[in-house]
């Protein structure tokens, strides 16, 4: 029969793939493959056994594998339809714009799960496991090998059994993974190895390798022939078959309640128990577990459990603590499942009921699970650790660099391997394809590259932490090359020799001779040198035909240097008769013209041409001292020339026939002096203005200008503010960041060079003055004085605000006075011994480190002169009706006034009649108060008077017509004295705080080995502090010296120093106070050590 196997694309235009163990498979002789849109069809004519086999289907990225098993037709059946099975593969998505396939597959009982098409397979095995086939009880080894050669890290491997068993976690008796690695061929060898192979190992197994974004996988078979005897378990790797076992059980059982099995069983168990009864949808499972109402029973061992999550900075000390329901029982600590051993860092205490564990010094692998176990329950907590944030230790630093060279902004963080973020101007600065911006990380230091500077790479460069940044400018100048010295025109005779020589400011630029235009070549005869900044031209033996001009062109720039050589052809005529001597100059004399100019540390020579015969001597003098005496003409200095060796020099030749005189004026030049130390003149926001005096020497040369250098404090690095020399003595810095210091240096310029750098400037900060105060206002006035008040500046700066400075003017001058000595700090001040009548204008300004700011000034001139109002008495709408009260009765009236100036108030006391019915109530403002009215009596009780006043009382009598005339008041006046206020203080009974000893943490029972030392530790408590002996034995060893007994903080501690096996036995620790005593005690074995020879008889 045939069968045909359909595809359908989500695209019409997709490229579909077909594969036969993962071969590629054409139309030919047994395969047709058509495609019609986006469905596309695999037809298998005439199949047969061999047919029988892995089929896949690939388009894009996507990938779907299945199998075609054939069976044998039985002779007596009719003839079958050819199969059309049809696949439906799970969806996935090509990144490259491919096709999803869709459609039906017919899987049969035992066909191994679709291949994971996370991503497109991408080549990495270079071996792939085979299927196998084994015996029962029989080892069998899949291999696997990876290529790393191309890959950026290390593969990650996974064996599957089925679909989701990961065969990692099932190493031990039957199965073990191994990998190797060949540094040679750089080729990861992967195996796993199956022995005692059983039957319920076979079936369907899987493959994963993955390195960072590549992955690829492959399926293999594993075949077991021979039947298990029955007896063998389940099998580590037999996965499916517990599926189908499980299955046929639970349709036997179709009551069972899966929720309530599953509302009871640990996390760890729920894939088990949702594969054995059929439940596919595990997310959807896991939401309705946690929507179902788990009724949590009470702990039997713990009071107070760990909280869900602590958290604890980076080397900070961390303390959990549980309350457990026994106060005698054993608890234990794990870390990620694995129990914690007592050490320095790690502190087990146990007080009553509760249970500590204190770890100290936290580090990030201490960010884990912790568990206390205590018999059969447990409590669970997770603690993360965080980190500190990252500081700049080191600063960026400014530079300034030439077009094209390379720049390295460096700085330094606290920690090692932190994430810090780069940014130019505001913009974050990112790894492009061009490649021109790279970062580099060395430790704490983190380093941004740029390579080949440009004029765009100007501006300000930030580097980020989460603790901190730091700025740096950075200065990109086109490069300009200075001719230190030119080349000179020379006049030289034949077989001498003609040396052109100059001098440029880069050591690194190349250049070209030429003569009369054409290239000079070198030769046997010429020489061509550059050695740093000095390029040469050297011609040996001149001839007549070197005579010409002679230019210098360096490379990449546009302008050249250019001397002319001139060549003296010297004819000697022999007559019988002598020739006075002549000495031949261009210029002879001391003019300007005749002065030869030469740059301090050069070598001069001095070639004077003469004639006569016979041979004339030669005299050279300087200020009428002789300084050489000879028949040549020439003068040279062995030594390089100094400024002392300027002046005239005399040339006398002399012969039988005459002689012959000639001065030439030498005159030495060289750099400048340094400036004098540069003094800071004012600075602003981002500026500051410097200033400094002239060199007092200039070497000989006017000065063309100076050059500005500036620096942070804290830095190393100058960076130079002018690449033309400056003319003036007074420079503005600009571009500098406020709030750091810097300083300045100055160097000075003229025709020779660069001076030294002169001393630097006193250190200064960029600051700008703060804005001007806002809200200036009068707050009060009286006839001398006047109350001011205002808000601060909006913006202060980054310098610190020293204070506020208060000044005034009278109307119609424009001198400013100062209101009070030095500035203030608060925002309000009172100006007082002002004159009355004065009208004054008012300013404020606030002063900080760059001076004062802009003033805040009223608006219009101020009167000093007291406002006059009269008294008022604010009287309540309560108090404008008539008050009825019973005799005896409290009456308390408040009534408001207003005043400008100190009331005096009096009370008044009347003298009364019983005939008198009606009082009335008096308040006389400024003079006296009424404290009683209506008052029969003839003595009274006045209250609430003030401590620490003196009063003056006085009587009116009242009757219907009226008060009487004159009061009588008292002799003397009454004075309320403050009476002391004694402190006494509680007396508390005394708590008893002594208890009887306890011992917190028992001694442990140990087995060690004899010759190496050895501790017994324990914890006890009790007030007073208890009396410790030990015992060996019920033996007390206190006084022996094999032993020694320590205590710190309530840990007791007994060493026991290199013990031998008689010093086994029954050690016990007891302490005793005055309020009883508590034993403890453990077994201490020693074991004698293992010889050599009795290890080496133990392994024969």
């Amino acid at each position: 029969s045939s069968v045909v196997f359909e595809a359908e694309t989500e695209k019409a235009d997709a490229k579909v793939r077909w594969q036969c163990n993962s071969k590629d498979i054409a139309s030919g002789n047994n395969y047709l493959i058509l495609a019609e849109g986006n469905k596309h069809s695999l037809t298998i004519q005439t199949v047969t056994k061999e047919d029988a086999s892995v089929y896949a289907v690939i388009a894009g990225g996507s990938k779907v594998k299945f199998e075609l098993k054939v069976i044998s037709k039985p002779a007596d059946a009719p003839a079958a339809k050819p199969e059309e099975p049809s696949m439906k593969p799970e969806q996935a998505s090509d990144p490259q714009g491919g096709a999803a396939l869709q459609g039906e597959t017919p899987t049969p009982k035992d066909t191994p799960p679709a291949e994971d098409t996370r991503q497109a397979l991408t080549g990495l095995f270079t071996e792939k496991p085979q299927s196998g086939e084994v015996t029962v009880g029989e080892n069998i080894t899949f291999v696997a090998k990876v290529n790393a050669e191309s890959l950026l890290k290390k593969p990650t491997i996974r064996w599957f059994k089925g679909k989701w068993m990961d065969l990692a976690t099932k190493c031990g008796k039957h199965l073990q993974l191994k990998e190797t690695y060949d540094r040679s061929s750089k080729v990861y060898t992967f195996e796993m190895q199956i022995s005692a192979a059983k039957a319920n190992f076979a079936g369907g197994y899987r493959c994963e390798v993955s390195s960072k974004d590549k992955f690829d996988s492959c399926n293999f078979e594993l075949t077991v022939h021979g039947e298990s005897n029955g007896n063998d378990d389940s099998g580590e790797l037999d996965f499916s078959a517990l599926l189908k076992k499980r299955a046929v059980q639970v349709h036997s059982e179709p009551d069972v309640d899966v929720w309530s099995i599953l509302s009871k069983a640990p996390p760890s168990a729920f894939e088990k128990i949702a594969f054995q009864y059929g439940i596919t949808d595990l997310r959807g499972m896991l939401k309705r577990l946690k929507k179902m109402k788990k009724d949590e029973k009470k702990s039997e061992a713990f009071l107070k459990k760990l909280d869900p999550a602590y958290q604890v900075s980076k080397g900070q000390k961390m303390k959990l603590a549980v309350e457990v329901a026994d106060e005698n029982v054993e608890v234990k600590w794990l870390k990620n499942g694995q129990e914690i051993q007592k050490s320095g860092r790690y502190i087990f205490e146990s007080v009553g009921n509760m249970r500590y564990l204190t770890i100290n010094h936290c580090s990030l692998s201490d960010d884990a699970a912790y568990t206390c176990v205590v018999g059969e329950e447990k409590c669970t907590t997770e603690l993360f650790v965080k980190e500190p944030p990252v500081m700049i230790v080191k600063n960026l630093d400014d530079q300034m660099v030439m077009k094209g060279e390379r720049v390295e902004l460096e700085c330094e963080v606290s920690e090692e391997g932190a994430n810090v973020k780069w940014e130019k101007d505001g913009v974050e600065l990112t790894r492009d394809e061009s490649f021109k911006y790279r970062f580099k990380k060395d430790g704490c230091k983190h380093v941004l590259i740029i390579n080949e500077a440009t004029k765009e790479d100007c501006g300000h460069y930030k580097v980020k932490t989460n603790g901190g940044e730091s700025v740096a400018e950075l200065l990109v100048q086109e490069k300009e090359l200075e001719v230190y010295q030119s080349i000179a025109d020379l006049t030289v005779k034949a077989k001498d020799q003609a040396v052109f020589k100059c001098e440029v400011s880069d050591e690194n630029v190349r250049g070209t001779w030429y003569k009369n235009g054409v290239e000079v070549k070198p030769d046997p005869r010429i020489n061509i040198s550059h050695i740093g900044r000095i390029h040469k031209l050297t011609i040996d033996e001149v001839k007549p035909e070197d005579e010409g001009d002679y230019t210098f062109v360096p490379d990449g720039y546009a302008f050249n240097l250019s001397a002319k050589l001139n060549f003296i052809e010297v004819k000697i005529d022999f007559v019988p008769r002598q020739d006075p001597p002549k000495i031949h100059l261009d210029c002879v004399g001391r003019t300007a013209e005749s002065t030869i100019v030469v740059v301090a540390g050069n070598k001069l020579r001095l070639d004077v041409p003469i004639t006569g015969d016979p041979a004339p001597t030669v005299i050279w003098t300087k200020r009428e001292k002789v300084n050489r005496q000879c028949h040549q003409p020439k003068m040279q200095w062995s030594t390089c020339v100094t400024v002392q060796d300027e002046g005239i020099y005399s040339v006398v030749v002399r012969n039988p026939a005459g002689e012959d005189t000639a001065d030439i004026n030498v005159k030495v030049v060289d750099v400048p002096d340094p400036p004098q130390a540069p003094k800071i003149l004012s600075v602003g926001e981002d500026s500051c203005v410097v200033q400094w005096e002239p060199p007092q020497f200039d070497g000989g040369q006017p000065i063309t200008g100076y050059v500005v250098e500036r620096k942070k404090l804290k830095s190393y690095r100058w960076m130079r503010l002018n690449f033309e020399p400056f003319p003036e003595t007074t420079y503005e810095a600009k571009r500098m960041i406020e709030g750091v210091p810097y300083e300045m240096r100055v160097y000075a310029v003229n025709s020779i060079g660069m001076s030294r750098h002169s001393p630097a400037s006193q250190p200064f900060v960029p600051v700008a003055p703060t804005s001007e105060p806002i809200g200036l206002c009068v707050e009060d006035i009286s006839d001398s004085s006047i109350s001011l008040k205002w808000r601060a500046p909006e913006r202060i700066g980054a310098a610190e605000l020293q204070g506020y400075g208060i000044e005034y003017r009278r109307e119609g001058t424009d001198e400013w006075i100062p209101a009070s000595q030095g500035l203030t700090e608060r925002t309000s001040a009172t100006i007082r011994d002002l004159n009355t009548g004065d009208k004054l204008q008012f300013r404020v300004r606030a002063f900080n480190m760059a001076g004062p700011s802009a003033p805040a000034t009223l608006a219009q001139p101020v009167t000093i002169r007291e406002i006059m109002q009269r008294p008022k008495i604010w009287l309540p709408r309560a108090l404008r009706q008539t008050i009825i009260k019973k005799v005896g009765d409290v009456v308390n009236i408040v009534i408001p006034f207003q005043v400008l100036w100190t009331s005096v108030l009096s009370y008044l006391k009347h003298n009364c009649n019983e005939k008198f019915s009606k009082a009335l109530l008096v308040i006389l403002v400024k003079e006296w108060y009424t404290v009683h009215d209506h008052y029969r009596r003839t003595h009274c009780v006045v209250s609430d008077l003030i401590m620490g006043n003196e009063y003056i009382f006085r009587v009116f009598s009242t009757n219907l017509v009226g008060l009487s005339p004159e009061p009588c008041t008292t002799k003397d006046s009454v004075y309320i004295q403050k009476t002391g206020i004694l402190y006494k203080a509680p007396n508390y009974k005394e708590h008893d705080f002594s208890e009887p000893p306890k011992f917190t943490h028992p001694l442990v029972n140990r087995s060690v080995i004899a010759g190496y030392s050895t501790t017994l530790s324990c914890a006890v408590r009790g007030i007073p502090k208890p009396k410790v002996t030990w015992y060996k034995n019920k033996m007390d060893i206190s006084n022996e010296a094999k032993y020694r007994m320590l205590s710190k903080q309530g840990v007791l501690t007994l060493e026991i120093r290199k013990p031998c096996p008689f010093d086994g036995g029954v050690y016990t620790c007891k302490a005793v106070n005055d309020c009883g005593e508590d034993v403890v005690e453990c077994k201490l074995e020693v074991r004698s050590q293992i010889s050599k020879e009795e290890k080496k008889d133990a392994n024969i």
